[in-house]
């Protein structure tokens, strides 16, 4: 009787620990890619023919002391209200560390991944939600004032969730810029707190959204429209996407073809049985989506296309 009850107190306190973790989206502060641009800090890829630009996060941080004290400020005043902020400077500092002779590999020329350096920490860290932060000091007669934007997006679809902007009134030169940062958030941050938490609380309850495509290889033998067990595969998949989402959820969206199909509206738990935080890849692994193509004698792939989507392909 007495180890039962430890048992259950136990399950007890580990529930209310889970639930104590999540009770406010885990946050990252972003600069947004214009501040980059405007002060020379990126590099150029060419990627599918076409130059592109792309912010340069070290040498930023290294040699800019405004974007680490921007980031810094903006962080703090998420975590004054109770909101966790993961450093992205020291997360950076970290993935290089960790992964050096990758990313040095990366950087020596392959297009394709020579703009990920964002999307690792990312994936690594997991927030629930991206404050992508733009902001600009201006000269005003013999002050200067600060304009702010705050977007924050749902880090697993990048759909946008609320912003914030604000201009300050003149201050005098020299004002630190935390004191400004303060000023130009406090017309709009509590609105903007207030929906996440709305967005927070509707995931928690209906689910985290991912985005989830099919895709039929050039090589195979297959294709969407195959009969399968007395159904064609994409209504096979339709029903597998219905019976293992969170809620039933999931929609084909238009345009599909005997080659692709995609979905959307698609949800899972947001964490999974051990109390992490769960992608969409992993969602697919513990379902079972691959072992159930290849019971239908179909041979598949999931490819991990960030925390939030995956495609699979019919090899």
């Amino acid at each position: 009787m007495k180890k039962t009850f430890l048992i259950v107190l136990c399950g007890l306190l580990f529930s209310m620990k889970m639930m104590a973790q999540s009770d406010k989206p885990d946050l990252m502060v972003v600069p947004g890619d214009n501040w980059f641009f405007e002060h020379n800090f990126f590099s150029e890829v060419n990627k599918f023919g076409q130059t592109k630009k792309v912010p340069d996060y070290n040498r930023a941080f290294t040699e800019n002391q405004e974007i680490q004290d921007v980031i810094a400020a903006v962080s703090d005043l998420f975590q004054q209200r109770g909101f966790e902020c993961t450093s992205l400077y020291e997360s950076l500092k970290s993935l290089e560390e960790e992964a050096a002779e990758e990313m040095a590999m990366e950087a020596e020329g392959d297009d394709a991944t020579a703009s990920s350096a964002l999307d690792q920490v990312m994936n690594a860290i997991k927030p629930d939600i991206k404050l992508v932060v733009n902001w600009k000091i201006g000269t005003v007669g013999f002050g200067q004032q600060l304009q702010l934007t705050i977007v924050a997006y749902d880090s697993f679809t990048n759909k946008q969730i609320g912003r914030l902007m604000n201009t300050t009134d003149p201050v005098a030169r020299g004002t630190f810029i935390s004191s400004m940062l303060d000023k130009a958030a406090s017309g709009g941050i509590e609105q903007l707190t207030d929906g996440m938490m709305t967005h927070f609380r509707s995931m928690a309850s209906k689910g985290r959204e991912i985005r989830l495509g099919f895709r039929v290889s050039q090589n195979s033998s297959a294709t969407l429209f195959d009969e399968v067990g007395g159904q064609r595969l994409n209504q096979a998949i339709q029903g597998w996407v219905r019976q293992h989402s969170k809620g039933g959820t999931g929609s084909l969206m238009p345009g599909s073809t005997k080659n692709k199909m995609d979905f959307r509206g698609v949800c899972i738990p947001l964490q999974n049985a051990d109390g992490q935080k769960m992608v969409a890849s992993e969602w697919a692994q513990n379902e079972g989506l691959e072992a159930f193509l290849k019971s239908l004698g179909i041979n598949s792939r999931v490819d991990d296309r960030g925390m939030g989507s995956i495609l699979v392909r019919i090899l």
